[in-house]
């Protein structure tokens, strides 16, 4: 199967390559497992490609060339941006003779970037009550998350052949805890881990083991822990202080905001843009020729 946006034909390697990216990202935030997903990402991936294509075409046509200094200027950014000339041709598998290519590429570029600084238009000023407004809809974005401090003490199993006494030695010292005896002074005398890695200081979740968060979140100040196990041993926790997840003021996270409120702001400009290249497209996928005969052609949306 060809796919065709007036009358330029999509590589099938672009597809694939943002495939890929697109696979990776979900899989690095645990979002899918497997392949169960690969449909939808491979359409993603169809749809971002003919977009990319769509601007490139349009800015090919509509904006003026650049001038042989911007296009100088573009190019001494990116031999910097990847530390030097050398690195750079490396870096994007550039072979000597192919000057023309890359001022080419870079040419393409920088029309792109003036048709979509065209489309955007001035988003960069946008007023005080947008902002504040942006920041009210998104609250969880500014939110601090809840952070616990704990003092900790640590039992290795590598320390004993008996498993069971060890969790009985545990169980004896959470008791004199319990009683009242200072945490950390008792933690200095029986704890596996140096004195310096009692208190942990502040955390939030994903810091530490799950183990140790699923417990210590689930405490009030001043409690101390059943005795609980991980892979590396035995533990006991005292919760000694907690910070609420609260949040933050307006004034203090404003250029935060800024910036969030640019970004939306441009993509939803540029993704609506793209919709109106795309409903006057000529975008067709065609099937590879077979033994010699027409093969039949679709429209894509």
């Amino acid at each position: 199967m060809q796919l065709w946006v007036n009358g330029e034909q999509v590589a099938p390697e672009w597809i694939e390559e943002e495939f890929a990216q697109i696979k990776s990202w979900h899989e690095q935030r645990s979002q899918v497992s497997c392949c169960e997903r690969d449909d939808e990402f491979r359409s993603q991936a169809k749809s971002n490609v003919v977009g990319r294509l769509l601007l490139n075409q349009t800015a090919d046509r509509e904006m003026p060339d650049p001038s042989p200094a911007e296009i100088g200027k573009a190019l001494e950014q990116l031999h910097a941006d990847y530390g030097g000339e050398d690195a750079f041709k490396a870096a994007m598998g550039i072979q000597e003779g192919q000057a023309d290519f890359v001022q080419r590429q870079i040419t393409v570029n920088l029309k792109v970037d003036q048709l979509i600084h065209n489309v955007c238009g001035d988003i960069d000023s946008p007023s005080e009550e947008t902002l504040k407004q942006y920041f009210e809809r998104h609250p969880e974005a500014y939110t601090t998350e809840k952070k616990v401090r704990a003092l900790h003490i640590f039992k290795s199993l590598r320390q004993t052949e008996d498993k069971e006494q060890l969790f009985k030695e545990c169980c004896a010292v959470r008791e004199r805890l319990v009683a009242g005896e200072d945490f950390e002074t008792i933690a200095r005398e029986f704890s596996d881990k140096p004195a310096e890695e009692i208190d942990l200081g502040f955390f939030k979740r994903g810091e530490l083991m799950d183990e140790f968060e699923f417990v210590a979140f689930s405490m009030g100040i001043g409690e101390v822990s059943p005795v609980f196990s991980s892979f590396h041993g035995f533990h006991l926790a005292k919760v000694i202080e907690i910070q609420p997840s609260t949040l933050q003021p307006f004034e203090e996270v404003k250029d935060a905001v800024k910036d969030a409120w640019i970004q939306q702001t441009r993509s939803e400009k540029i993704e609506d843009y793209m919709e109106k290249l795309r409903a006057k497209a000529d975008i067709k996928e065609i099937d590879d020729e077979k033994e010699g005969g027409a093969g039949e052609s679709s429209s894509v949306d």
